[in-house]
């Protein structure tokens, strides 16, 4: 092996291990967006019975004020 291949060698990474970094780095990411879609179908879902719940009560009210 001559210098430059030393060089080369001792400078760059291996590609399985560039690899290996990127798929590891992949997988977080992954990760890391499931959370993030699982909190916003929870927030999702809090929001509709909110939502509900005000509907219910602004007909309730209104069923009070007006007249039959």
């Amino acid at each position: 092996m001559n210098e430059f291949e030393k060089f080369i060698e001792g400078r760059y990474e291996p590609h399985e291990q560039k690899q290996n970094k990127h798929d590891k780095m992949i997988k977080q990411i992954e990760k890391e967006l499931a959370l993030f879609d699982e909190a916003g179908l929870s927030f999702e879902q809090e929001i509709e019975e909110l939502a509900e719940k005000t509907e219910a009560l602004l007909k309730k009210r209104q069923a009070q004020h007006d007249p039959i």
